[in-house]
């Protein structure tokens, strides 16, 4: 599905075209009003190009979304195998819109990253290249660590995830410690691989995302 994008400073208007619709703007219309000089025209030209951008809407052509639960989508779906999911492109996903509609993928994303910002051992910290593509995520709370029958790591987080230890480095955990207690960091490798470190400290070790 192509989506058009126009970015404003809290939020996004995305636009899902019909077969034969034009490239321009969801918001043309309104910066088309500006130019018109007599106040009476601009302000019915205004009041027209609102009500449009309303029933657009409204019908589900154009959806509104802030930038953050974008940004919470990306989070939450970083290490998995799919698609490329950055801004300002933006392939297959549910989207909401302003009307009161059931919750998206996008609304779980920010809810799910919502409730792990409140939690007691969470301090994660996303870190992004200039571009904005994320190449880490640091201070992930993990819910629970297990090991498979070749002895790696299966390491379940806070907020839903797995991720599989692929390599054969030697991970040592304390017993001392539990899994609640404990963070990882999740950071970008080579050939789109990624490694994870326990606690901000030790050997860093390769592992794929499997929910």
């Amino acid at each position: 599905m192509n989506t058009r994008l126009l970015f404003l400073p809290f939020t996004l208007l995305i636009t899902v075209p019909a077969a034969a619709q034009d490239a321009s703007s969801p918001l043309s219309p309104l910066f088309e009003c500006r130019q018109i000089s007599d106040e009476s025209a601009r302000l019915a030209c205004l009041d027209a190009a609102v009500d449009e951008l309303y029933q657009s809407e409204t019908s589900g052509e154009v959806v509104a979304v802030n930038r953050s639960d974008i940004e919470a989508v990306e989070e939450a779906t970083y290490g998995l195998n799919i698609p490329e999911f950055r801004l300002p492109s933006l392939p297959s996903v549910s989207l909401p819109s302003l009307s009161a509609r059931p919750s998206s993928d996008i609304a779980d994303a920010a809810q799910a990253r919502d409730s792990e910002s409140d939690s007691a051992t969470s301090e994660r910290r996303v870190v992004r290249n200039e571009e904005g593509d994320i190449t880490g995520i640091e201070g992930l709370g993990v819910a629970n660590l297990d090991r498979d029958a070749y002895d790696r790591l299966i390491i379940t987080l806070q907020n839903g995830q797995v991720w599989r230890q692929i390599d054969d480095t030697r991970v040592l955990i304390s017993r001392r410690q539990s899994p609640s207690d404990m963070t990882v960091a999740v950071r970008s490798a080579a050939l789109a691989s990624h490694q994870m470190q326990l606690n901000g400290r030790g050997r860093w070790f390769r592992v794929s995302r499997e929910e």
